[in-house]
């Protein structure tokens, strides 16, 4: 029986793993840092998120057998002392460090709080590791650690080429500690999650899923405004400063689940894998299928001046951090997950197809007493917006 002590199970990707992990095998005994909230304890919210992702995956009889292979310390990465952490009966013969848990803020970072949950946090397992003597930490970091470079980023070089926010910052500095820790390790960098394949569902939407609402509820507010029906076509007259983009890559979260998973169970080398697919989308292309399935003219991705409405202004208050992503000219390189996994992994494409899944899947998940997006998320596409 193997030990994990694993950070994040209550996360997208800390949950996914340790369902797929304990679905597949049952050699693994996992121990999980996890945060309380003012309403329950750890160990209640450690238990409602993993029924909850049995469920999503299709195995909620599986629920009660995974949990009995997942024992919960109260504790918080920032604030734990490795020393203290070290002499608790649960982690005695750890063979394995999984730090999943991060703060995905794309803004900025007036106190520090992300750059601590990050970096400090990432620190403070490390030396929990050292500490604990076990023979492999895994890492689940972040692809856009590549920051703002223009060209290719190469899994096994992570270079300084500067930030677009102290999130990429604090993930590409606890990355270098985990690197420089002197054990041996595994680094996974997924890209934008989003839903999975098949359906295009997701159980925790998070950063672009808030374009989605965003847009929403600004067609709901013109159309109340002007009393125009929202499941007709509406003329917004907003643009995303940005310039529009080749290479966004969405990454549906059955395949950052499916490739972690495989590569967690082969041997530690070192190595860092870019789970971010190799079938990157257009900025144009999101655009249009947004506004294709919300029925929505008038919504533009261009660099240039932005005329200062108020809507325009909302959008890059409550937008602006995701910018950089939409516009990002990074090609994130693939040559480890094929050789380490086969080309068979990559076998997959989200294209037009896969965007418009994954909207509608969100409208009809996330507000079903929104009566219009529940229409327009079930309605064919009618025609082409105008831009």
């Amino acid at each position: 029986m193997k030990k994990i002590f694993l950070t994040g199970i209550t996360g997208l990707v800390g949950s996914a793993f340790v369902v797929a992990l304990l679905r597949e095998r049952e050699d693994y005994e996992i121990v999980c840092l996890a945060r309380k909230s003012p309403v329950k304890s750890a160990l209640q919210r450690t238990q409602e998120i993993i029924r909850d992702e049995c469920k999503f995956d299709g195995c909620p009889e599986l629920a009660d057998r995974i949990l009995k292979s997942v024992k919960v310390i109260e504790g918080d990465v920032v604030t734990m002392d490795p020393e203290a952490m070290a002499k608790d009966p649960l982690l005695q013969g750890t063979d394995i460090v999984f730090h999943c848990a991060a703060d995905v803020n794309l803004g900025k970072d007036p106190t520090g709080k992300t750059f601590r949950i990050n970096y400090t946090g990432t620190e403070n397992m490390v030396k929990l590791a050292q500490l604990l003597k076990v023979k492999e930490f895994h890492y689940v970091g972040t692809a856009y650690i590549a920051g703002k470079l223009v060209g290719r980023a190469i899994e096994d070089k992570p270079v300084d080429n500067g930030f677009n926010n102290p999130y990429e910052e604090s993930k590409y500095k606890a990355e270098m500690l985990v690197r420089n820790s002197g054990i041996p390790f595994t680094v996974y960098r997924p890209a934008i999650v989003t839903g999975r394949r098949s359906d295009g569902r997701i159980r925790k939407p998070l950063a672009f899923y808030r374009i989605l609402e965003f847009l929403g509820k600004l067609k709901s507010h013109q159309c109340s405004k002007h009393g125009q029906n929202p499941v007709d076509w509406a003329n917004l007259q907003i643009n995303f400063a940005t310039e529009p983009s080749e290479h966004v890559y969405f990454v549906p979260i059955d395949y950052v689940q499916e490739a972690i998973t495989a590569l967690f169970q082969r041997p530690v080398c070192n190595r860092a894998y870019h789970i971010t697919g190799d079938s990157p989308v257009s900025t144009r292309q999101i655009e249009n299928t947004i506004c294709s399935v919300l029925r929505l003219d008038g919504v533009t991705v261009d660099g240039g001046e932005v005329a200062p409405t108020m809507d325009n202004k909302l959008m890059s208050r409550f937008l602006g951090d995701l910018f950089p992503y939409f516009s990002s000219d990074i090609v994130f390189d693939q040559s480890n997950v094929r050789n380490e996994l086969g080309p068979q992994i990559l076998d997959w494409e989200y294209g037009t197809k896969g965007q418009e899944t994954l909207i509608r899947s969100f409208y009809l998940d996330y507000f079903p007493n929104v009566e219009w997006l529940q229409t327009l998320a079930k309605a064919p596409i009618e025609r082409q917006p105008r831009r």
